[in-house]
């Protein structure tokens, strides 16, 4: 890659779009590899990651700094006309709630989303999951590039550090056990689900999380229904229950007090009907439904049901959680990825001088070997030792002149002006970024560039990793 690069986010999530929309985006057929495939062949954008949640859509690109429109608000839309094409709601609906990041912006972005600070319950840990599956999907279709890699690589350890060292996961807080707490404080005075027997639709990884939060949460039983009884088997086991198969849900119904969607279904497995049936046999004995998925499992007109307490994603989001993660631990996370994202764009500066202390260094050894080489023949009769002792002397001769320069570029590309040091440097000594003696063509910029929001903010562009 011999173009400077820098990143940039275009995204959607519970943040800045109402439910029912992500509902609708969400319940496209089309796989994920084809936004990824189809991000990276628009003009300015080698490599691409998609992070594809229930409440989140985000596409994060790695664009040429001198491509045309790189981050600009052309760009920006052509990769909104994607989603539209992805999902298949109509570009206007969707624009509006539309967000954006360009440069550093996307970096603490991407850490933030990583951390669990974005998401529906602060500081719940399944987000770092689902951005490692979008690394890998990328890495399979070839479509990283080393700052995108690099990126989503530190924000993985990033999330780790922000819920071990703030306290964003004291409580081990998940959608699972957010939503357990409406029922747990709907029971009244008892405050607990022990002795209640719970069903979970769905026996993917999310699903096993839910069943782990309902165990904790003190539930007798943990039954699993999947469209393979097999699997569904194999988790039930881990929460003391039995696997069945989708079509015993609705007489299961009957038997069970906590029914948890978890899958990525596009059809209501729970219907209206379903419940309300189930209800005639329950002798009054209240049904409590999560629907933890979008699109919805089951259907949210099962709520107006008497005898049943309903919780989707929705009322999460609107209605919040009574434990609160504390403002310090918030405000330590965020220093935390300020801190992170520092380091980040130091770490871009410095790799982007390495091309040009490789030609120096390059340079020195091949005029160095060639007085060597005229020395020699000029002194065809000295001793095979003395030559070597020539030899050796020229060479460190050569690395205490590179010494100095060399620790002078690491500094100098450290600063915040580090791309014009370095373009200064590659002039100066004659370097091409791609580590080739000649003249520089391409020099990196350290302009400001402005992020195109819908609240127009602006970030600090990276430097290039040429």
């Amino acid at each position: 890659m011999t173009a400077s690069s820098t990143m940039l986010v275009l995204g959607i999530s519970h943040a800045s779009a109402p439910l029912d929309l992500l509902e609708r985006l969400a319940g496209t057929d089309r796989p994920t590899e084809d936004l990824v495939s189809d991000v990276t062949s628009v003009d300015g954008i080698d490599a691409a990651v998609v992070v594809s949640t229930c409440n989140r859509l985000e596409i994060y690109a790695e664009t040429r700094v001198g491509s045309s429109g790189a981050g600009g608000p052309s760009e920006l839309e052509g990769l909104g006309a994607l989603f539209a094409r992805h999902t298949g709601v109509d570009h206007e609906e969707i624009a509006p709630h539309l967000y954006s990041h360009h440069a550093d912006g996307a970096v603490r972005h991407l850490f933030a989303v990583a951390s669990g600070l974005e998401s529906v319950v602060v500081g719940e840990d399944q987000i770092l999951g689902q951005v490692k599956l979008g690394l890998e999907r990328s890495q399979r279709l070839d479509r990283t590039g080393r700052v995108l890699a690099k990126a989503v690589q530190t924000a993985l350890r990033v999330g780790k550090r922000a819920r071990n060292e703030t306290g964003l996961n004291e409580a081990g807080r998940s959608l699972a056990t957010a939503g357990l707490g409406f029922f747990e404080r709907r029971i009244g005075s008892a405050g607990s689900l022990h002795g209640k027997t719970a069903l979970v639709i769905g026996a993917g990884a999310f699903a096993g999380v839910v069943v782990a939060a309902l165990r904790r949460s003190g539930l007798d039983r943990v039954h699993v229904a999947n469209r393979t009884p097999e699997k569904a088997q194999r988790l039930a086991e881990t929460g003391g229950g039995a696997g069945y198969d989708l079509t015993d849900v609705p007489r299961l119904l009957t038997e069970v007090d906590v029914v948890v969607g978890a899958t990525a279904a596009t059809g209501h497995l729970v219907t209206a009907r379903h419940v309300e049936e189930a209800l005639a046999a329950r002798d009054g004995r209240e049904l409590f439904l999560l629907d933890l998925s979008l699109p919805h499992n089951i259907a949210p007109a099962a709520a107006g049901l008497p005898g049943v307490t309903f919780v989707d994603l929705r009322r999460i989001a609107e209605e919040g959680q009574e434990d609160e993660i504390s403002t310090a631990s918030v405000q330590a996370a965020h220093e935390l990825i300020d801190a992170e994202v520092a380091r980040f764009r130091t770490g871009l500066r410095l790799a982007g001088a390495k091309p040009v202390l490789t030609a120096l260094r390059a340079a020195a050894t091949e005029a160095a070997e060639a007085e060597l080489d005229r020395l020699q023949r000029r002194l065809e009769g000295v001793d095979s030792a003395v030559r070597k002792e020539i030899d050796r002397s020229v060479r460190r001769i050569v690395d205490k002149a590179l010494h100095q320069p060399t620790v002078l570029v690491r500094e100098l590309a450290a600063d915040p002006d580090g791309a014009r040091h370095i373009a200064a440097f590659a002039r100066l000594f004659a370097a091409a970024e791609d580590g080739t003696t000649g003249t520089t063509t391409d020099t990196p910029t350290n302009d400001v560039n402005t992020t195109h929001t819908t609240n127009s903010t602006t970030d600090n562009k990276i430097e290039a990793i040429a």
